[in-house]
């Protein structure tokens, strides 16, 4: 028998996704809400980097300095993992998440636990391999962080997505789907996202690539958006989701669920141009922003169909800013009203497998509270026929939001999250 829609027999709304815990961490906080008030008073990475002494700080050195959080000092095994810990306690916290309840939890990250790696790769070479240092090589980066979280947060980890820059929404679309599938065992499941990877490996190679600003105290500086864009400054970030489906979100509307906090639709595609760079046209993003922006999702759900804000991926590299804006705005060129444009790189940094879900929680704060964040590094804005602006200021009611992630490889993913009718 073919498949049957549910609007098809019962003329209700299918189930929806809510999100009912955040979590958070940044070099600017120590918490969802620590984070969001620093960005609303208009801190940024930039300004950080502006404190460091001395001004003639080494390179390596002042990457560390800028992007890292306090907390990862102090490590038995790995930043990344007690990065994530943090992150996924708070939004567990925040749902209700008794002790005694196993969430299924997707993992996205794009390194993992490569301090660990580092570390015991290290101890081999010199001939002192110890039971740690061969779980690590045993494990592999990705394995060994997934294994800490599964026994400290007590979640039973089902998947992880390595997929560059877009990891973190990617471990969203497939937890969002699963959740959707009435065979699957849970109403709510933990979406969990860390990178901590500001090791010199990696600090030079992006800095080969040219994809860094100028690593000195003056000239370190991220301005997504602008004319002036140099680059992206690395950070270690950390964010976490709990999803929970409502199987009845009709009923929920009338007895006050219509203030709730929705995950209405994701989307994942890749491009097989480069293995670092995106093709000319972008054609995996247009893919991805086309169903969500441009009306190909689903239309029985319910939700309005108008955007507020994009949180774009916005490296504040000189091709991926204006290629990402032109693909929106083809979209949204009849829009009655061009929504506002957020880019959280320019405050907290690049996370890079974190950075998706970093905007994601950035957007549902902004959503509850109605704020949306100003962009104090924007002083010669790129032309946009959509709205930018360096000033923060008030949001709709019930605004929608639509987050995007791209990265190496050619993947991208993205989300749009809001209230319901």
């Amino acid at each position: 028998m073919p498949f049957s829609h549910p609007t098809a027999l019962t003329n209700t709304i299918p189930p929806r996704i809510a999100i009912t815990g955040l979590g958070l961490v940044s070099p600017l906080g120590l918490s969802a809400w620590a984070t969001f008030k620093a960005l609303l008073d208009g801190r940024t990475l930039t300004q950080r980097a502006c404190e460091v002494e001395p001004v003639d700080i080494e390179p390596v050195a002042l990457a560390r300095a800028v992007g890292s959080v306090s907390a990862t000092s102090f490590a038995s095994i790995d930043p990344a993992i007690d990065l994530a810990e943090r992150a996924g306690r708070e939004a567990l916290a925040q749902a209700g998440v008794s002790g005694g309840e196993t969430l299924p939890c997707f993992l996205g990250v794009s390194k993992g636990a490569v301090h660990a790696l580092t570390h015991a790769t290290h101890r081999q070479t010199q001939g002192r391999v110890d039971p740690q240092a061969a779980a690590v090589l045993a494990l592999g980066p990705v394995g060994l962080m997934a294994h800490h979280l599964q026994r400290r947060l007590g979640v039973n980890i089902l998947s992880t997505s390595v997929a560059a820059c877009a990891s973190s929404l990617t471990a969203l679309h497939l937890a969002r789907l699963a959740l959707l599938n009435p065979a699957f065992g849970s109403s709510r499941a933990l979406v969990l996202t860390s990178e901590a990877a500001l090791l010199p490996l990696f600090i030079h190679s992006y800095r080969r690539l040219g994809v860094l600003p100028p690593l000195t105290s003056t000239a370190y500086a991220a301005r997504p958006l602008d004319e002036e864009r140099q680059g992206f400054m690395l950070a270690e970030l950390a964010a976490a989701v709990v999803l929970e489906r409502v199987d009845k979100p009709g009923q929920e509307d009338a007895t006050g669920g219509g203030h709730k906090l929705w995950l209405q639709d994701t989307a994942i595609a890749c491009e097989d141009f480069d293995l670092v760079r995106p093709s000319p046209t972008m054609p995996a993003l247009a893919r991805v922003a086309g169903r969500l922006l441009g009306g190909e999702g689903n239309t029985e759900s319910g939700f309005d169909a108008a955007i507020d804000m994009i949180h774009p991926h916005a490296t504040g590299t000189r091709d991926q800013d204006p290629g990402e804006l032109a693909i929106y705005e083809s979209l949204l060129r009849d829009a009655d009203r061009p929504p506002a444009l957020y880019a959280a790189k320019g405050a907290v940094g690049h996370g890079l497998g974190a950075a998706g879900l970093v905007s994601l929680v950035l957007a549902c704060l902004m959503a509850r509270t109605r704020r949306r964040l100003p962009m104090p590094w924007l002083e010669r804005p790129l032309p946009t026929a959509l709205a930018l602006s360096a000033e923060g200021g008030e949001l709709p009611a019930s605004s929608r939001h639509a987050i995007f992630a791209a990265g190496f490889g050619g993947h991208v993913a993205g989300a749009v999250i809001g209230f319901g009718k």
